[in-house]
């Protein structure tokens, strides 16, 4: 058996979901001790609290733990990784209602300041899809790669779709 660490992260998520409980443990840690500090940073950059990332990241490999049977092999393990991170902040805004000052702070573009901020008849008109959308471009600050990804939808589509948005938004237009 090759050495851990000469191992992917795909698959050492395939030990970690078939094999012994001991190998299993042991995959789950190199998973851990290879992508804990960039989920932390990921998260810090986010709440820029140590102690609500730090609980975060604990929540984040919890949540792996309890839904390793539903990954699949033809993922890359790092974009499931940071969806669920992503998922996990956004339900921490949400439950501790800190989610709309954090919007207000994120220091995001001019146009998603006029969304989210100045002008609620166009905030109103967006429907849930634009909201998630702008939110994981200009929020989350995630690449339209990993956008395309978690939408499952191209990425030539989504950039078109933000420039779109953002030219309405400028213009004031409905949507």
């Amino acid at each position: 058996m090759p050495e851990l660490k000469e191992l992917t992260a795909e698959e050492l998520m395939l030990q970690y979901q078939t094999y012994s409980p001991d190998e299993a443990y042991a995959a789950f840690s190199e998973l851990y001790r290879r992508y804990s500090q960039r989920v932390f940073n990921f998260l810090n950059k986010k709440t820029k609290n140590q102690a609500d990332s730090e609980d975060l990241l604990q929540k984040i490999f919890i949540r792996i733990h309890e839904s390793k049977h539903q990954y699949k092999e033809k993922f890359k393990f790092e974009q499931w990784l940071f969806v669920i991170a992503r998922s996990q902040a956004l339900d921490h805004f949400r439950a501790a209602k800190r989610y709309d000052q954090r919007i207000m702070n994120a220091g995001a573009i001019e146009t998603v300041k006029l969304i989210y901020a100045e002008n609620s008849d166009l905030r109103s008109q967006l429907d849930s899809d634009q909201h998630e959308l702008l939110e994981m471009k200009f929020i989350d600050e995630l690449s339209y790669q990993e956008i395309s990804f978690v939408l499952n939808k191209s990425e030539v589509s989504l950039r078109k779709t933000v420039s779109r948005l953002i030219g309405r938004l400028k213009k004031g237009e409905a949507l």
